[in-house]
């Protein structure tokens, strides 16, 4: 029994400093400094009688400095937006950009600050954008939509551009 006690000692005392020594080596994911997105998800949530009011576009993101989003002071050009979104329908079998009622107002958001704290800037996420179908209706000549969606991080490098699927939506 002393034996199997002063076993078990030594054996934690000799593994775990092993353990600790290996994964102190692992060396974390480099992602390129350039924001990276992917398309991730569409959903939409219909009212109550039944026609999609609200969309729900999900995008993944990799940036290898971190440095995604604006300070609450960025509000002029070109910090103003960061995540810029066309918005296309399909009429006649063509793409066509959907145009907002105010250019003053665009399609395009503001990313949040995102970069984290401590040496590792690296960053893995999703966004998540609500797009409000229910006024959009008025725009939409159509049922069926897309999306161009790209990203800049605050050095201004742009990301990839990524095209949606085709969604039908109950309008």
């Amino acid at each position: 029994m002393f034996a199997m006690k002063l076993f078990t000692k030594i054996s934690l005392i000799l593994i775990f400093p092993l353990f600790a020594g290996l994964t102190g080596c692992i060396k974390p994911v480099q992602y390129p400094l350039e924001p990276h997105i992917e398309y991730a998800g569409f959903t939409t949530i219909r009212d109550i009688s039944g026609k999609d009011s609200l969309a729900m576009l999900k995008i993944s993101y990799t940036d290898g400095d971190g440095n995604i989003g604006l300070y609450t002071w960025d509000t002029v050009e070109p910090l103003k937006y960061n995540y810029y979104l066309k918005f296309m329908q399909y009429i006649n079998k063509e793409q066509v950009e959907v145009e907002p009622v105010d250019p003053a107002i665009p399609f395009n958001g503001r990313i949040p600050l995102l970069t984290p704290a401590g040496r590792n800037k690296n960053i893995k996420g999703e966004i998540t954008d609500t797009i409000q179908l229910y006024f959009a209706r008025t725009l939409l000549q159509s049922d069926t939509i897309s999306f161009e969606i790209y990203i800049k991080d605050r050095d201004q490098n742009k990301s990839n551009v990524v095209e949606t699927p085709m969604f039908v939506i109950k309008k």
